[in-house]
């Protein structure tokens, strides 16, 4: 688990030895505002704060107000009170601890290239920091994981969407090769015009056999009735000479 600073992940407040300049109306909302903090709570804090950041804005305050935002998971309203206090300050003790607890809350977003970035920020300014190095390596590691987990998904995703296509093209020739079946199956193998015209054929054929079978049998009468006429005759009488 990540942790900030001397806890690695509670945030630590900026004490008043910061506060310079401060006039006497900021300083109770001020002292209030950490005492709040250290007592768990951190709405009440919030409010103090607010309050002096009205007053008089100063990156300590905006640091410690967005420890106590940190501290009621809104991580996103946290981290721009952090960059706020980035930017208004050439203070590298604030600036370094300001870009670690940025570093922590992109990290419970899950945002771990961005943690990468503020923690790398917090070591240029404080290189001796090992809480910033340990989380830093922490960071990374998860990031490693993050990227792993998301290509595993889209070779997933890739292999489901593949499955899916070929689903549906195993469907579509299914559907494409009921249709051809049905189509044979509706089509006659002969049109009606082809099954006369071959029947007709087949009807000549057969009138043609009876009319050859018939005078056949009208020759077979006449070569019959020759023959008899001709046995009832006497052959002619030979002459002697």
């Amino acid at each position: 688990m990540l942790k900030m600073r001397s806890f690695h992940l509670t945030v630590i407040l900026i004490s008043l030895s910061y506060m310079t300049g401060m006039s006497q109306p900021e300083y109770p909302l001020y002292r209030q505002g950490d005492k709040n903090y250290e007592q768990g709570q951190f709405q009440e804090a919030e409010t103090s704060y607010r309050k002096v950041e009205e007053i008089k804005p100063k990156p300590e305050v905006s640091y410690n107000l967005g420890n106590s935002i940190y501290q009621q998971n809104r991580m996103a309203e946290a981290i721009s009170q952090y960059q706020k206090t980035i930017e208004n300050t050439s203070d590298p003790s604030i600036k370094s601890r300001a870009y670690y607890n940025k570093g922590n809350a992109h990290y419970q977003n899950k945002e771990f290239e961005e943690s990468i970035k503020s923690y790398k920020e917090s070591l240029k300014l404080m290189p001796t920091d090992e809480a910033a190095r340990k989380n830093l390596m922490l960071a990374m590691r998860q990031l490693q994981q993050q990227q792993l987990q998301q290509q595993q998904k889209e070779n997933e995703d890739k292999k489901e969407e593949n499955k899916d296509q070929e689903n549906k093209d195993q469907q579509q020739q299914e559907q494409s090769d009921k249709e051809k079946q049905d189509q044979q199956q509706q089509s006659p193998s002969q049109s009606p015009e082809n099954q006369q015209e071959q029947e007709s054929k087949e009807d000549i054929s057969k009138e043609e056999a009876k009319e050859i079978l018939k005078a056949i049998e009208r020759e077979d009468q006449r070569v019959q009735e020759k023959l008899k006429k001709g046995a009832g005759k006497t052959a002619p009488p030979v002459k002697d000479w």
